[in-house]
């Protein structure tokens, strides 16, 4: 006859164990673009295929957003809170409680930064991730990210979520995820010291479902004259890369 504690030995060694996570987190940072790149791409790989830019959710694979093809060439064009819900559908809202969303002129125009920029040193300093343009809020360091079925009104979330931050000095740029039952979780940006560098920070789900995103970059608007601070952390935001968003009514995630 067995004694209690074999048996109980017995049941913990049969009782079959489940080592798979709940979400996997992915960060890189680097002073150049090719420094986090394969952490990008394997952020990429994980969520699957590139969809195209077009209503209706795919069963699977990933969207992104890399500012590129958006507004003229010379920044001064306010971004639509919409802008990539009806012009260019991938099924993303964008707001601020600053009072606009701006995307920068091409890298060899004068107003590279955005005609809102005043901080002349800062813009000398950054760098796109992909390609000439980047995305910053105006008078604020916060942009919300809501989800919808792209091309139509009903609610939709997402499995992942990620973001190439510009230039993170220190500690405080974020992305803090609201999911479908209302929890919260915050991904701090990894700090790059130096006057440039890329910061990546993705998530990823194996269940439950992201309905919100708030991204702070930095501590200090990238349009801010104030000096009051020593040293302003001045962020700027690149590529946007996030799972296909799917309805949230029709439980689909």
């Amino acid at each position: 006859m067995r004694s209690p504690m074999e048996v109980y030995l017995l049941v913990i060694l049969a009782t079959p164990v489940f080592a798979q996570p709940t979400q996997w987190l992915y960060a890189a940072t680097g002073e150049t673009a090719s420094a986090i790149q394969n952490e990008v791409n394997r952020f990429r790989s994980d969520l699957g295929d590139l969809n195209p830019n077009e209503p209706n959710s795919f069963p699977a694979g990933r969207r992104e957003i890399n500012w590129d093809g958006v507004g003229g060439t010379q920044g001064n064009d306010n971004l639509p809170q919409d802008f990539f819900h009806r012009t260019s559908p991938r099924g993303l809202i964008l707001s601020t409680p600053g009072i606009r969303l701006k995307v920068s002129g091409d890298r060899d125009t004068p107003s590279f930064a955005m005609r809102d920029l005043t901080s002349s040193d800062w813009i000398d300093e950054v760098v796109a991730f992909s390609a000439d343009k980047f995305f910053a809020p105006i008078r604020s360091t916060i942009t919300d990210v809501e989800f919808r079925v792209p091309g139509t009104q009903e609610i939709a979330c997402v499995t992942a979520f990620g973001a190439v931050f510009m230039d993170v000095d220190r500690t405080g740029s974020l992305m803090e995820v609201t999911m479908a039952d209302g929890s919260t979780r915050t991904f701090a940006a990894p700090v790059q010291p130096g006057s440039r560098g890329f910061s990546f920070v993705g998530v990823r789900f194996a269940a439950g479902c992201i309905v919100n995103v708030r991204l702070v970059n930095g501590d200090t608007p990238v349009d801010s004259a104030d000096r009051s601070h020593p040293n302003p952390d001045r962020v700027g935001i690149d590529d946007f890369i996030y799972a296909e968003p799917l309805s949230v009514t029709r439980g689909r995630y």
